[in-house]
């Protein structure tokens, strides 16, 4: 039996009902890379994002799950202040990140957007060489003091992407030129190139077939061991496969948190069940 159909065989009347502003499970963790502290969002009179307090751990990965409009993504754009961008966005409540916050005075962020890397739903390499596409970052922050050293961090970024054998020999050209997976890939050894704590991935998967899929999610599962990891993702079987937390968020609430395992055989909370085993609604 897998874990969505355990779920599903689950009866209904043994979930904690609750309600929605309440949280179900154990929103926090030892010694987080994140911690998020009532964290509201509001885009212009829309309260997209209500009192959402949740942590995020070092070194694993955090599946975000739920309906669209939900506000997973709302949150997951929190972490690097992406919401600064949008105009009428206000976020209240505290972000810390290594116990700062990221709203403090004096905080860079062009430097926070390079310890808090982004993968967005679409690849989007630059239209440069593969070369200067993961380059890009560690130029602009001055990460490295030689040519020798830049082409040592784009090789070992493109090796940690599991992209350098399919371009090594043709580092020169465009980075457009690749498949959509083998995009995805550059994108995410450009994230990774600028060294950062954390990498943020809204989606990654929704444009790519099974296989490039297969390849990401492989890279997911080896990049935990040196970056947290957060994702957003609307496939139930992706979040068991590659998280060892999840968050289930409905309304712009968060709803319920745990190990993921647990999360998909015994959701305590009636909105999670009823979201995994596909009968929310």
């Amino acid at each position: 039996m897998t874990t969505l159909q355990a779920a599903s065989a689950k009866s209904l009347g043994s979930l904690e009902v609750g309600s929605i502003g309440q949280t179900v499970g154990q929103s926090t963790v030892p010694d987080p890379v994140f911690s998020c502290q009532d964290v509201n969002v509001r885009y212009g009179s829309k309260h997209a994002l209500r009192n959402v307090t949740l942590d995020v751990g070092r070194r694993q990965v955090l599946a975000m799950i739920g309906p669209s409009g939900c506000g997973k993504s709302t949150f997951l754009r929190c972490l690097n202040r992406m919401n600064d961008t949008i105009a009428g966005a206000a976020v209240t409540g505290r972000i810390l990140l290594d116990g700062q916050d990221i709203h403090g005075p004096g905080q860079d962020v062009v430097r926070l957007r390079a310890r808090v890397g982004m993968v967005f739903q679409k690849p989007n390499p630059f239209p440069k060489s593969i070369y200067d596409n993961v380059a890009y970052g560690p130029r602009l922050h001055g990460l490295t003091r030689s040519r020798s050293d830049l082409d040592e961090l784009v090789c070992t970024s493109l090796q940690r992407a599991g992209l350098w054998n399919e371009v090594k020999d043709r580092l020169k050209h465009a980075g457009t030129g690749l498949s959509g997976g083998q995009q995805q890939r550059l994108c995410i050894a450009r994230t990774i190139a600028v060294q950062p704590e954390v990498i943020l991935m809204d989606e990654p998967c929704s444009a790519l077939d099974p296989v490039a899929t297969a390849r990401i999610e492989d890279l997911i599962d080896e990049l935990k061991e040196l970056y947290a990891i957060v994702i957003v993702t609307h496939s139930m079987h992706q979040a068991a496969r590659v998280s060892q937390r999840t968050a289930y968020f409905h309304l712009g609430a968060l709803v319920e948190v745990g190990e993921t395992d647990r999360i998909f055989t015994n959701p305590r909370h009636r909105l999670t069940e009823a979201y995994i085993t596909g009968r929310f609604g």
